[in-house]
């Protein structure tokens, strides 16, 4: 079964919830998070907090598509203005003559540029001017102007690297968004297996303990029976205080690795940093089913956030060698302008009068180019720079990801043997003790060998859940490095239109 984030997360808080007759305040027993390995990665995405910062990338840098896009938008302009002019005039004989004026003019036009470069632009305007000297007149004019690259800023490829580069950008945020949800979930994991690392140790150094204080209170009777000097109590004491000191520590070790899973899942309930927690799943030997190294490669290759992040990076930046490049070009633009006018004395005449043979038409070519051109052969150079060091590190982090693949299949074969061998040290250790136990109860043996086979065999305990939780974290870096260790544990990330609605059940506290 495969499971969306969006996975209603019942089963994950087991809390406890009064009930008419219940008790209340200090009776009631607090809420137990209970945790399997897959349903701890699924609380962390969905609530953890530096996810929630990382989640904004994405959609922030995808802003930049649409405003990108705009630029090809067309837009629509308008404008009037009014004048007035007080002033005079001379005649041929000298006379002055008092001049008043009123000039009114109105302009909408619509302007785009399209992803070829050209610049089009559709304009209608109307004027009227009025005068104690004339009669008022009106004009008005309909016009169309076209304005098209022929060598700089001429074509689709170079017209849409903006658009491009952003929508490159946005994919590369994604592909980090989904490296750091990699790197939460086997946190996460770790975290939980550190956890359960750590319970372990703890029951194995409050067993020895307890082998520690009955190994003392047996050489105590035999002291007092005269087997045994007593001396010999000073060592068994010693060793009892030691074993008291490990299980310090693996409480300390227990209480601080729990503190680190709770940060990560930050489940949605009050009192986070003293929820009890119940682990399910157990570090029992895993058998793991490698394929060939090979296919493991090909895997990691294809799918690694950080390389297709890279191959991203390359293609962003083979696009500004498109930008650059077209800066290398002269501008060379040809442009035309047509357009009617139509003059009479009323609005509506001189409307009209645009159907009248006259046009104008106005046409040129427009040429710009800087002597030595050296601030775009600058930026030139640079790209392609760019461009070289990205396939460079590109080809460096594809060998560092094979190394990585390389180095997790041989730790998970490791540690897979490395379990049988502590297994059969657990049996050899066992039987030692037990066998040095029994000469010492009929005086064949020492109090210091009766430790030294403890110690041994506490190690060996030791050694042996340390080796199953190894395989586990193995394996966990192995699926990471192939950038699969979603998939390897059923769970899916849902489009961006995949409702989320968490929920948890509510069940007896344990």
């Amino acid at each position: 079964m495969r499971f969306l984030i969006a996975f209603l997360l019942s089963g994950l808080l087991a809390v406890s919830v009064p009930c008419v007759g219940a008790p209340t305040g200090a009776e009631i027993a607090s809420p137990t998070l209970t945790l399997t390995v897959t349903n701890s990665i699924l609380m962390a995405l969905e609530n953890n907090r530096a996810l929630a910062v990382e989640r904004y990338g994405p959609d922030i840098l995808e802003s930049f598509v649409p405003e990108e896009q705009a630029s090809f938008d067309p837009s629509l302009n308008a404008e009037w203005s009014s004048s007035e002019t007080h002033g005079q005039r001379t005649s041929g004989v000298g006379e002055f003559t008092a001049v008043e004026s009123v000039q009114r003019t109105s302009t909408v036009g619509v302007n785009k540029r399209t992803t070829r470069g050209w610049d089009v632009g559709l304009e209608a305007s109307t004027e009227s001017r009025s005068s104690n000297v004339y009669r008022r007149m009106f004009s008005t004019r309909l016009g169309v102007t076209v304005n098209v690259p022929v060598m700089e800023a001429a074509g689709k490829e170079v017209n849409l690297v903006g658009v491009r580069q952003a929508q490159q950008n946005a994919e590369i945020s994604r592909q980090e968004l989904k490296g750091f949800v990699l790197e939460l979930a086997a946190q996460v994991e770790d975290n939980y297996w550190d956890l359960v690392l750590a319970r372990e140790e703890l029951t194995i150094h409050l067993t020895s303990l307890d082998l520690a204080r009955q190994q003392m209170q047996e050489t105590q009777t035999r002291i007092e029976v005269g087997a045994l000097p007593e001396i010999d109590i000073a060592a068994a004491e010693g060793e009892v205080a030691l074993r008291e000191e490990d299980v310090i520590d693996a409480e300390s070790t227990i209480e601080k690795t729990t503190l680190l899973l709770l940060r990560s899942l930050n489940p949605p309930i009050e009192n986070l940093w003293t929820l009890p927690i119940d682990l399910v799943d157990s570090p029992n030997r895993e058998e793991p089913i490698l394929g060939d190294i090979d296919e493991h490669i090909r895997i990691a290759l294809e799918n690694r956030p950080d390389l297709n992040q890279a191959r991203l990076e390359l293609e962003r930046n083979e696009l500004e060698i498109v930008r650059t490049r077209n800066g290398l070009l002269p501008k060379l633009d040809f442009f035309i302008t047509l357009g009617r006018t139509g003059y009479a004395r009323t609005f509506d005449d001189s409307v009209r009068g645009l159907e009248d043979p006259n046009f104008e038409l106005t046409g040129g070519i427009l040429f710009e180019h800087p002597f030595g051109n050296r601030a775009d052969l600058a930026r030139h150079r640079r790209a392609n720079l760019r461009v070289d060091e990205s396939k460079a590190a590109l080809r460096n982090l594809e060998q560092l990801v094979e190394l990585d693949i390389r180095t997790a299949y041989v730790e998970v074969q490791r540690t897979n043997r490395q379990i049988t061998a502590t297994q059969a040290a657990t049996r050899l250790q066992e039987a030692k003790h037990t066998a040095e136990l029994e000469k010492f109860r009929v005086g064949k043996s020492t109090n210091l060998l009766v430790l030294v086979a403890q110690r041994d065999l506490i190690q060996s305990n030791l050694d042996e859940i340390r080796a199953r939780i190894e395989q586990k974290k193995a394996l966990v870096d192995l699926y990471r490095f192939e950038g699969i260790l979603l998939d390897r544990r059923d769970i899916v990330i849902p489009s961006e239109t995949t409702p989320v609605t968490p929920t948890s059940s509510i069940s007896s506290p344990r």
